[in-house]
């Protein structure tokens, strides 16, 4: 099956490198481009894409507002966050906006192309620049922790976890778990507490951390 592609960035030579990119898989199609926020809401209303390769720093809007936005009105989309900013913090932020990806902008072509075939098949992905701080972070909090009790995961705390680590958003996972998305909302907001964690960002380190889910 064709995947729709809508490209958001403000710089043209950006977007040409990855229709360029796109190009080489044949069935990558880019539907349309934007370089505002503004155009993006509107071109992915009207063409309802099947992946969006999204810009932070847009010229008149933020780009992970965007992404809020869109996947309020779209939460099929899958939004893949395009950028030069590997900012812990801005990643991060990202995902708990609900991209499914985040990719630095110097990676190669080849790269981005893996990155969409991950996306597209319900997994996360994170470029090797950004996920080797994370891990640095895991390093370090675990040198660090004096607590060596670790909380006790029921099989239903496991499989949510990793659900949420292959970046699959609520309504998916409710399908998943055979509930209803309140109730994935009512585990996820108890799991977060019985861990210590304060994101989904959190929840996927701790995760990939246990080995319940790769990078």
């Amino acid at each position: 099956m064709n995947v729709k592609v809508l490209l958001v960035d403000d710089h043209p030579m950006l977007r040409d490198g990855l229709r360029q990119a796109m190009a080489r898989h044949p069935k990558f199609i880019v539907a349309g481009e934007a370089s505002t926020g503004a155009n993006a809401l509107k071109l992915a209303a009207e063409l309802a894409p099947d992946l969006i390769v999204m810009d932070i720093h847009l010229p008149d809007m933020n780009g992970l507002e965007v992404t809020r936005q869109i996947l309020a009105l779209q939460p099929s989309v899958h939004i893949l966050v395009f950028s030069g900013d590997a900012a812990r913090s801005v990643v991060d932020e990202a995902l708990q906006a609900g991209a499914c990806g985040y990719i630095w902008k110097q990676s190669a072509a080849e790269e981005l192309i893996r990155a969409v075939e991950m996306v597209m098949a319900g997994k996360l992905y994170l470029s090797p620049e950004v996920s080797s701080g994370i891990f640095e972070d895991y390093r370090k909090s675990l040198v660090q922790e004096t607590d060596p009790c670790e909380p006790l995961l029921s099989q239903r705390d496991r499989q949510l976890l990793r659900l949420v680590a292959e970046g699959r958003r609520n309504k998916e996972i409710a399908v998943e778990l055979a509930v209803s998305p309140k109730t994935v909302e009512a585990y996820r907001s108890r799991l977060m507490k019985k861990l210590g964690c304060s994101s989904s960002a959190d929840l996927v380190r701790y995760a990939i951390r246990e080995g319940i889910a790769t990078a």
